[in-house]
């Protein structure tokens, strides 16, 4: 616990050094955190744009786990890689807990199996993007 503790008290200046700004980081996290409510509604708004496009929601599902994987590594590992591990990890049992959920207590949702695959392709694609902008930033 006083690890955790003292890497918390560390980020600010390790977000400095990485040449970033904690409010901003902390808010792409919260923004992103907020398209994953979207994953519990019962169902969709009536008129949501682009529900009718084939594919839309796998796309969702890359799109919003690559953003917040991106987003939480952003914040909590800005120069270590430490944290990326522990993140993949509660965004993994996440993707699995969306699908869970849409199956067993959501009536007009189902859980999907591509859904899921999707949701690990984004945390991938989020991993991704969070190795090439640190190695940028550790370079320059």
């Amino acid at each position: 616990m006083d690890a955790v503790v003292a890497h918390l008290r560390r980020l600010p200046d390790e977000i400095a050094l990485a040449g970033g700004s904690l409010p901003w980081r902390a808010g792409l996290l919260l923004l992103a955190l907020a398209a994953n409510i979207g994953f519990y509604l019962p169902a969709l708004p009536s008129g949501t744009p682009g529900t009718a496009v084939p594919g839309v929601d796998k796309a969702v599902h890359l799109l919003v786990f690559a953003l917040t994987v991106f987003a939480a590594g952003r914040l909590l590992a800005p120069r270590r890689r430490f944290p990326i591990g522990w993140v993949v990890l509660v965004a993994l049992a996440h993707a699995l807990m969306i699908e869970l959920v849409q199956l067993l207590v959501l009536p007009q949702r189902s859980g999907d199996a591509a859904d899921l695959l999707f949701g690990v392709l984004g945390i991938a694609l989020g991993v991704a993007a969070w190795a090439g902008e640190r190695l940028v930033s550790l370079r320059g």
